[in-house]
């Protein structure tokens, strides 16, 4: 090789060294990209893909709740029968302060939102709470919202539609569990010490729906937020 080639070789390996020093990795994956998620979010609201998920869940808690109140209307001794259901995106619809907070804000700014009592309602779960009602069945919304939040919560249900409901089980002002488990468990139980048999027990969380004292968990979907 003459010496000019040489020169001329070395130059293209340097060239191609630094450029590959450089470039981005060819097989490269960035973590889920924060915003094209939120917009994703905003898109199954928006499309109405959100509230047919919720409509298919609660048709089956229906169908289920139908069976379950013919079949006790069969019995020479009928049951007490009752349903569970959640508050926050079960019964009520906290999208517009979340979108507002850009699906973040601080636990400060979500609290106070929240027990503002301007949360619309999840027409769905209304109607389930409406055909159980009808056909004599005792429901309960057992929350993770605190006690110092009652008043506002009950004028919030009652401003939506729900009425007459068997029981608001809140959370007390100093409970501090690392999950919501517990406290959903002990009010369950609470009620079938009263001689309830709970039928459904609707919840937009694992957490509102692990630990039994319900013979049908029905989970209605929620991708915005996790509550252990």
């Amino acid at each position: 090789m003459s010496f000019l080639n040489l020169i001329r070789a070395l130059s293209l390996a340097t060239a191609l060294l630094f450029t590959s020093a450089f470039a981005l990795p060819l097989h490269h994956h960035d973590p889920r990209n924060l915003g094209i998620h939120k917009i994703e979010l905003m898109r199954y609201h928006d499309n109405g893909k959100y509230a047919a998920d919720i409509a298919a869940a609660i048709q089956e808690a229906k169908t289920y709740l139908q069976f379950r109140v013919n079949q006790n209307a069969r019995l020479k001794t009928p049951n007490k029968l009752a349903i569970v259901l959640d508050l926050d995106e079960t019964a009520l619809s906290n999208y517009d302060d979340l979108k507002r907070f850009n699906f973040g804000g601080t636990p400060i700014e979500t609290n106070a939102a929240e027990a503002d009592g301007h949360d619309a309602v999840i027409p769905e779960t209304l109607s389930l709470f409406n055909f159980a009602k009808s056909h004599g069945v005792a429901v309960f919304f057992i929350t993770g919202r605190k006690q110092y939040e009652r008043q506002n919560t009950e004028k919030n249900l009652r401003n939506v539609g729900y009425q007459n409901w068997d029981g608001l089980l809140m959370e007390p002002d100093h409970y501090n569990k690392d999950s919501a488990i517990p406290f959903k468990v002990a009010n369950r139980k609470k009620i079938t010490q009263m001689g309830y048999d709970i039928v459904l027990d609707v919840g937009d969380q694992y957490s509102d729906l692990k630990g039994g004292y319900a013979d049908m968990v029905i989970k209605i979907p929620n991708p915005y937020y996790y509550i252990g």
